[in-house]
């Protein structure tokens, strides 16, 4: 290891983690958050995010959705508030059929309020709606598909869910 790596601080290989993610160089960017990790699991940058949250990404992207359910979940637990944690994490649960874990992130987003939360709440209604139709509970996949499309009436995508949930339970 070089006298340079060596001197480097927690907060210059999170930076340097960061500049990998984004080039984008997974490798440079595991091994540096790694680093930070082992330097101080509970580091968080003066943004909010955390190591975790960025190899939670890289999991994501490589398909290794246990791994990044784990990451996103360490990075909830150094910042309970982690919209990009909570969406993360929600989404590999989707995908994985964990789908009650799913909805109760998904209803911590709903939580946040308003103008703290990024992500559209029409967009949170849709795949709540899209969960509970992948768990057949056609009751809640109408409600909230409603409360999807009526938040954004014209949006073609969300019709379409609500059509195929209603068409499910329709003799």
């Amino acid at each position: 290891m070089s006298e340079k790596t060596a001197q480097r601080t927690i907060s210059e290989w999170f930076e340097q983690g960061r500049d990998c993610f984004h080039k984008p160089d997974g490798m440079g960017a595991v091994n540096a958050f790694k680093r930070v990790i082992d330097l101080d699991p509970r580091y968080c940058h003066t943004d909010g995010d955390t190591a975790y949250f960025y190899m939670g990404k890289i999991y994501e992207v490589e398909g290794r959705l246990v791994d990044a359910i784990v990451h996103y979940s360490r990075a909830l637990a150094i910042n309970r508030h982690d919209e990009e944690s909570m969406i993360g994490r929600a989404s590999c649960c989707t995908v994985s059929g964990r789908h009650e874990e799913a909805i109760n992130d998904l209803n911590r987003l709903l939580q946040l309020p308003e103008k703290q939360r990024n992500v559209p709440r029409k967009l949170i209604l849709y795949v709540m709606a899209e969960n509970y139709r992948r768990m057949e509970d056609w009751g809640q996949a109408v409600y909230w598909g409603q409360q999807a499309l009526d938040a954004d009436p014209g949006n073609a995508e969300f019709q379409a869910l609500l059509e195929d949930i209603k068409a499910k339970t329709t003799p």
